[in-house]
């Protein structure tokens, strides 16, 4: 390592005071909303638990998407992870948080999914919807929770030595990231038939799990670019972070922003051509009775606008400028899991209904997200220096690996 890397180590690679504040600020906007959360309970116990629901799959696919681009950079091995590993080992660790959080949905599974008080409703898939056993829904949520965070930690734990002078071979990363990768890409769409499509026990995608994989990997990166933006105000990522930082991560946003449209366009394409009524009444709960504004807001301000704004090489090399387009689809990442979870319930069916109750949620769980990432962002260095990449990335400020 030079001398140069160790000066920056000792003097500059600190995470900036304004974090703390930052994680008091959002722990208490987490606890306000705890508390409006448990009025909403006693008021509209069902409304509550359906925007808890929301607020849950947005922020566990915020961890979800940081874990697996965690994998994914150690996987390319690109200097676009490097700047923000730091960011995507914090998020990660937002799912020791949220398994505690799913305790909600858990104890009011029955209110929120139907089939689990009418067995009549899985005559034809009982053999995977089914609540008790070994196998069964809680089950599975225990081993997709037991998998995510086994992983999780290893790759925290290895990854601890990146951030300190190496003593003895390097942690094996690619391989571990590569099995970490299948498994999560599993288990991630198997949670999703769990948790979100069996909402509607007799429909069912097999493109499903893959448009939730996409929309955590956009959230994801996004959340990366808001916390970048951010840090470039103060030293010594001011100096550090170049534009070709920016545009490396502008560009795979534009890329996520394909992907997710594509999944999303496919799904819609073979329910289309397959004409079945048991399928097309997804869509046509969706576009019915004011739904139809929110599909159309869904591929405008999820698709249509962000794709054309990162077109831009400038927008992309600036943080400044990249950021309005990262909290966009953060925000729209909301919109589409509200839009997939409320119509599924019968006085919603074909009819746009918004309730403060599908919001509170979404803000409660978001400031304990939030107030914990602070908390274990400031836990280690800005930067993992003694990485064996750092000096390059230091030295030349490319965005791209060998």
């Amino acid at each position: 390592m030079s001398q140069q890397t160790i000066t920056l180590r000792q003097t500059d690679n600190v995470v900036p005071a304004q974090t703390g504040h930052w994680q008091n600020m959002w722990l208490g906007v987490g606890l306000v909303g705890v508390v409006l959360a448990i009025v909403g309970f006693v008021m509209s116990p069902e409304q509550l638990l359906r925007g808890y629901l929301i607020g849950f799959m947005f922020w566990l696919g915020l961890s979800m998407g940081c874990l697996g681009l965690l994998m994914v950079q150690y996987l390319s091995g690109g200097f676009w992870g490097l700047a923000i590993r730091s960011t995507l080992e914090a998020g990660s660790r937002g799912l020791l948080l949220m398994a505690v959080l799913f305790l909600p949905i858990l104890f009011g599974r029955n209110q929120l999914y139907a089939w689990m008080t009418n067995p009549a409703l899985t005559e034809h898939n009982s053999w995977y919807l089914h609540v008790g056993g070994f196998g069964g829904w809680i089950a599975r949520a225990i081993i997709y929770f037991a998998l995510w965070i086994s992983f999780q930690t290893v790759l925290y734990n290895r990854g601890k030595r990146l951030y300190e002078p190496l003593s003895g071979p390097l942690p094996f990363f690619q391989g571990f990231s590569g099995l970490g990768a299948v498994v999560y890409s599993l288990t991630i769409s198997f949670a999703a038939v769990d948790w979100v499509m069996s909402l509607d026990p007799h429909w069912g995608s097999t493109i499903y799990g893959l448009i939730f994989i996409a929309g955590q990997g956009l959230s994801a990166l996004a959340f990366c670019v808001v916390i970048l933006t951010l840090l470039t105000r103060v030293s010594p990522y001011r100096e550090i972070i170049k534009p070709t930082q920016f545009h490396d991560l502008g560009k795979l946003m534009l890329a996520f922003v394909m992907l997710f449209a594509y999944f999303s366009f496919s799904q819609w394409l073979i329910i289309w051509a397959g004409n079945l009524p048991e399928e097309i009444g997804f869509f046509l709960n969706r576009i019915h009775g004011g739904w139809g504004v929110v599909a159309l807001i869904i591929i405008l301000f999820h698709f249509a606008l962000p794709f054309c704004l990162l077109l831009s090489r400038e927008r992309k090399r600036a943080g400044s400028r990249l950021i309005g387009v990262a909290i966009l689809l953060m925000c729209m990442r909301v919109v589409d899991i509200y839009w997939y979870v409320v119509p599924n319930f019968a006085h919603e069916r074909g009819h746009f209904y918004l309730s403060i109750w599908y919001v509170v949620p979404v803000i409660a769980i978001g400031g304990l997200w939030l107030g914990f990432f602070f908390y274990n962002f400031r836990q280690r260095p800005l930067l993992p220096l003694y990485d064996p990449q750092i000096p390059n990335f230091l030295h030349q400020g490319s965005g791209h690996g060998h």
